[in-house]
């Protein structure tokens, strides 16, 4: 009985780019899976922009664009209404999503925009040394917050998930982990509910995936992962934030 196969919509023989202990990998590994499942590589479009997610043009063997840094939610708006019966979506980091691309993506979701968003926050800027992000941590050291992120100067972390899930555009809000098996099974159930949300022509759908960046937070991947069921789901709480379908309405949770 097989028991792994590379996933047709993954690209054989590239070049592993990611740190050792990164979750890029495996969030990238259950897109291709429905992808392939859901048989949609002949009509799939991606859009990601700039940061670690950009290395997904790497591994996915379907067609992407490139967008600037934090577009890649106005790219993928007027590829879906160019050929609404693609599917589209975007990867991005969290400080591209949440910061640079903010407006993008909150109005993105405002519009409804029949896309899935797809975010990694792993609660730093990776690619460019380690920099506070929009969702690192309060008290958590980064090269620009050398003492810790604290409110007075540099304000509260945003909860990416719960906002998205505040905009009436959204039909399908979520968010997961990568830490253990359990939580890779459970993120790819969610996954395929915020793919089948597009298809069924619903509004935005969207999935937050909490994940490591064990070289910037200078943590072996075990350490990594611990700090993400440890610290991070407390910041970050799991779970599906709106289902239109399912009737599951919104909530803000403080960080506090």
């Amino acid at each position: 009985m097989q028991v792994f196969k590379i996933p047709d919509s993954m690209k054989e023989g590239s070049k592993y780019t990611f740190c050792p202990g990164c979750d890029h990998g495996i969030a990238i590994r259950l897109i291709a899976e429905l992808i392939d499942e859901l048989e949609l590589k002949e009509k799939t479009i991606c859009a990601t922009s700039i940061g670690c997610s950009v290395f997904l043009y790497d591994f996915l063997n379907v067609d992407c664009i490139e967008a600037p840094h934090g577009r890649a939610m106005a790219e993928a708006t007027g590829v879906k209404r160019a050929r609404p019966n693609n599917f589209v979506f975007t990867y991005q980091g969290d400080g591209d999503f949440a910061s640079i691309g903010l407006a993008e993506s909150m109005h993105g979701a405002l519009r409804g925009e029949k896309i899935t968003g797809i975010c990694i926050n792993n609660t730093t800027y990776g690619m460019t040394g380690g920099q506070m992000g929009p969702t690192t941590m309060l008290g958590q050291k980064t090269t620009t917050s050398p003492m810790g992120r604290f409110v007075d100067t540099y304000g509260y972390p945003i909860q990416i998930a719960e906002h998205i899930a505040m905009c009436d555009g959204t039909a399908f809000s979520a968010r997961v982990a990568l830490d253990s098996v359990a939580h890779i099974n459970q993120a790819k159930n969610v996954l395929r509910k915020a793919f089948q949300t597009q298809l069924n022509g619903l509004g935005y759908s969207f999935v937050e995936f909490l994940a490591t960046c064990p070289t910037n937070w200078k943590m072996t991947p075990e350490q990594a992962h611990e700090r993400v069921r440890n610290e991070m789901v407390k910041t970050y709480p799991l779970g599906v934030f709106k289902d239109v379908t399912e009737g599951i309405t919104p909530t803000i949770q403080s960080v506090n």
